[in-house]
């Protein structure tokens, strides 16, 4: 814990490197839910032939392949608004409190708010992007036997493993407890005043 003035800080967080490595495990249990609901509901073999339609294209993967990484970076730069657009409607905070980055290092953007704000609203930033990007997608490619659109909703669902961390991390956390987003790391700083 560190102290500023009358108030202590809980960290809740941790590094990025160690945020994408606890994704792939947090969120493995879902991918594999889905795919096995996929192949099961349209048929593996469908599954199969689906798949090696969209890798084949008649000699046009480059352009499947150049499409699916438009809608990575577009998904990606949608996924940061998302978080920015709820803490700023449910948290009640201005845009000039957001703020947009990329760690190189770790090959990771990034949404973080400048300001303390109340837990659920920060639980709602940390999980919509993950809902709206991922899952809703997954599910309508699922629903619809659209594999390119269940791939996009999975990866999405992948991207979101960092928030789903966490939501796990500050999972006891009361309601009514303040929250500060960490500047660096996945996650935040619980405030307690010592009033």
């Amino acid at each position: 814990m560190t102290r500023t003035g009358n108030i202590e800080k809980k960290d809740y967080s941790v590094s990025m490197l160690q945020a994408n490595i606890y994704a792939l495990i947090m969120t493995a249990p879902f991918l594999l839910l889905f795919v096995v609901a996929y192949g099961l509901y349209w048929g593996w073999a469908t599954m199969l032939e689906q798949w090696e339609k969209l890798l084949d294209g008649n000699g046009s993967f480059l352009i499947i392949y150049l499409l699916f990484l438009l809608v990575l970076f577009v998904g990606t730069v949608f996924h940061e608004l998302i978080h920015a657009v709820t803490w700023v409607l449910v948290g009640r905070k201005n845009w000039s409190s957001i703020k947009f980055g990329f760690q190189a290092s770790t090959l990771t953007p990034y949404c973080h708010i400048k300001e303390p704000m109340l837990v659920n609203p920060y639980r709602w930033g940390a999980v919509m992007p993950g809902i709206i990007t991922g899952f809703l997608p997954a599910l309508i490619g699922l629903l619809t036997g659209s594999l390119a659109v269940f791939l996009i909703g999975l990866f999405f669902v992948f991207a979101a493993g960092g928030d789903l961390l966490i939501l796990w991390l500050i999972r006891k956390v009361e309601k009514s407890a303040l929250v500060e987003d960490h500047p660096t790391r996945a996650g935040c700083y619980v405030l307690i005043s010592q009033d």
